[in-house]
């Protein structure tokens, strides 16, 4: 694995002509509204260049985190795991894990610049505070091959991630039966109807989650990772579900989960 996230941590920079200027604020790094959702594998990355076990630095500056599959349909998303806001590896502007940064972190803003997603980016006024964003660097086309690459691995991480962790990847959640609380204060908005902050979704799944066999579950497997003899076992499942997650992209229905008073039960098929 050593060798792997060696790799790994030359690709993020290998062609790319990204650098972050001195005008920038690090809004990225810093504001609670973008999540920065990271693998276990993205864990052992920043355990290793941060020097503390996985566990604690989940236990310090991470979190379950909730990624809504569409805006227009926030009820339902996916459990990851989360870097708390503002980042707690930021030292002034400077990135004191630059080597074993999180992939999230060594994609962006190439990746979305490759794909011509800046312009939907840019609807959001957060991220037109972003100067590689506003005036992005090229893409070369070595670069673009590396980001594909680099995509690639992604996927291939948060699957193995998602499978040790939840069992399943992705562990899709439909928060709708439990929404009472979360609705609460909230004032209807015009034709729009509803509109709910982000940290609602997240207050109440903390909520819920608290004391569940669930998460005492999530956080025992995240311990284990805490061992050499467990990191290898971890790694040693990459090439079995590299192949589950070829067969799974054949298959669209994915199994939601809701929750059953202070548990987890699949509920019915997203397709």
């Amino acid at each position: 694995m050593s060798d792997y996230l060696k790799e790994r941590s030359c690709l993020f920079n290998e062609a790319s002509d990204v650098f972050c200027p001195d005008s920038c604020e690090r809004y990225g790094c810093r504001d609670s509204e973008l999540h920065i959702t990271i693998s276990l594998v993205d864990l052992i990355a920043l355990s290793r260049a941060f020097g503390s076990k996985p566990s604690s630095l989940f236990n310090d500056y991470c979190k379950i985190g909730y990624d809504p599959l569409r805006e227009e349909e926030p009820w339902v998303g996916r459990l990851t795991i989360e870097l708390r806001k503002p980042c707690p590896f930021l030292d002034e502007k400077k990135c004191g894990v630059y080597p074993g940064r999180p992939m999230a972190c060594g994609l962006f803003p190439e990746a979305f610049v490759a794909m011509r997603k800046t312009g939907e980016l840019l609807q959001k006024e957060i991220f037109q505070k972003l100067p590689c964003l506003t005036h992005p660097a090229p893409v070369s086309y070595r670069r673009r091959e590396i980001l594909h690459k680099l995509l690639q691995m992604s996927a291939q991480e948060i699957f193995l991630s998602d499978f040790d962790l939840f069992g399943v990847s992705p562990f899709l959640v439909d928060l709708k039966n439990v929404a009472g609380w979360a609705l609460t204060g909230i004032e209807l908005r015009g034709e729009r109807g509803v509109v709910i902050p982000h940290v609602r979704f997240e207050a109440l799944l903390k909520e819920r989650l608290q004391g569940t066999d669930s998460l005492s579950t999530w956080l025992s497997r995240i311990r284990l990772l805490d061992r050499d003899e467990d990191v290898k076992e971890f790694w040693s499942m990459k090439g079995s579900t590299e192949q589950m997650s070829t067969l799974g992209e054949k298959d669209s229905s994915v199994l939601v989960h809701q929750f059953v008073g202070n548990r987890f039960e699949g509920v019915h098929f997203l397709r």
